[in-house]
């Protein structure tokens, strides 16, 4: 399941400039970014992985999430069991979330180094999965680019266009269900390489 998403390398150059805020400042400005999120009842973004596969992202508090791409791909939860489905493979992984924290706070929580510049965010720990997160937000605080580097070089750029907010998305949308066909992997997030 670890080859769900697009692996295309993406080389990125980043200079840190004069004007950017570092330790607790910067913190804090992300805090105030996480917290508008968390605000939000729902939303639905365009999104854009890696300047190739395309799709659609819908959120709903608290903790659901619906993603549909462009090659069929979906990933889906409702907040109790996160689903990753690939048509082509007619794979279907199962993960049990057991009261995991996600969305943005959890994958930008426990950083080391907190810098911002603007609304532009660096992050860097050299104990996370990725060792540095570039998020970019609007002027009214969502994202625009989100952009995540592994400590082996790889990187997952997202951008988000069309964002609206509060909406009404009904529930149907997170309770996905892979068709009868499908072969379902449980828990491949907790599997060893």
């Amino acid at each position: 399941m670890r080859n769900f998403l697009p692996k295309i390398t993406i080389v990125l150059f980043f200079s840190v400039p004069m004007g950017f805020l570092w330790a607790e400042e910067g913190r804090d400005r992300l805090n105030a970014v996480i917290g508008k999120m968390n605000s939000l009842e729902s939303f639905r973004a365009s999104v854009t992985i890696n300047g190739g596969l395309t799709g659609v992202v819908s959120f709903k508090s608290p903790n659901q999430l619906h993603a549909r791409f462009s090659d069929g791909r979906i990933i889906s939860s409702n907040g109790r069991i996160l689903w990753f489905y690939n048509p082509d493979s007619s794979i279907a992984g199962k993960q049990d979330l057991k009261g995991v924290s996600g969305g943005l706070g959890g994958l930008l929580s426990g950083y080391e180094n907190v810098s911002v510049s603007g609304r532009t965010f660096r992050l860097t720990s050299t104990t996370k999965r990725y060792n540095e997160i570039i998020l970019v937000v609007s002027d009214n605080d969502l994202p625009r680019v989100l952009k995540m580097k592994r400590s082996d070089e790889e990187i997952t750029e997202v951008a988000f266009s069309g964002i609206a907010t509060n909406i009404g998305l009904g529930t149907g949308l997170f309770n996905f269900q892979p068709p009868t066909s499908s072969q379902i992997v449980e828990n491949p997030l907790n599997q060893k390489e």
